[in-house]
């Protein structure tokens, strides 16, 4: 009998992996005006080097649209599709790779932070806890940046501020969810 095997995109499991795919996706736009690419999602996470647990995709919100993205696999998102706090552009920090076609900028952890809480699966729960336990994201920088990004999006959610409380203050070694 043959071993099972999921179909899809292998995972990215290293920041090089990620970079490569961009190389990819450089060759393939033959020398186009260049497209500046925000990296969001945990691939972001790998890119920065915070962690090397890698990811099932590399989620991108490019400054325009190129059908090369799709074709690389790249999943592409509007820019209103996260609930980034404001600034986020101003915080993401260029690859040290340089591409001919492309300007890949990663969004900051505590900007993806964000965006995970305002998802708030139990996937996401478990990326918060374990972006503060492994110090991806300063605990500090959150409790500065939440109220606003709460009033800006949320107009001040009391759901949300309880979500935040919850997997901000998370002390215990064994709570994962």
């Amino acid at each position: 009998m043959e071993p099972f095997e999921l179909e899809g995109p292998e995972p990215y499991t290293t920041r090089e992996s990620i970079l490569e795919l961009f190389e990819a996706v450089d060759a393939d736009l033959q020398e186009q005006k260049p497209i500046e690419v925000f990296v969001v999602g945990y691939s972001a996470i790998v890119l920065a080097r915070k962690n090397n647990r890698g990811s099932n995709d590399v989620d991108i919100i490019p400054s325009r649209f190129s059908r090369v993205f799709s074709r690389h696999g790249l999943e592409v998102f509007d820019e209103h599709y996260f609930y980034f706090p404001e600034g986020y552009k101003d915080r993401a920090v260029e690859v040290e790779r340089k591409f001919a076609c492309l300007a890949v900028k990663v969004v900051d952890a505590h900007d993806i932070w964000f965006s995970k809480l305002a998802a708030y699966r139990s996937k996401d729960k478990v990326d918060m806890i374990e972006m503060i336990r492994e110090g991806v994201v300063d605990p500090s920088i959150l409790d500065t940046m939440f109220e606003r990004w709460n009033a800006h999006w949320f107009n001040g959610s009391a759901e949300l501020s309880a979500n935040y409380a919850e997997v901000r203050h998370c002390d215990s070694p064994d709570r994962h969810s």
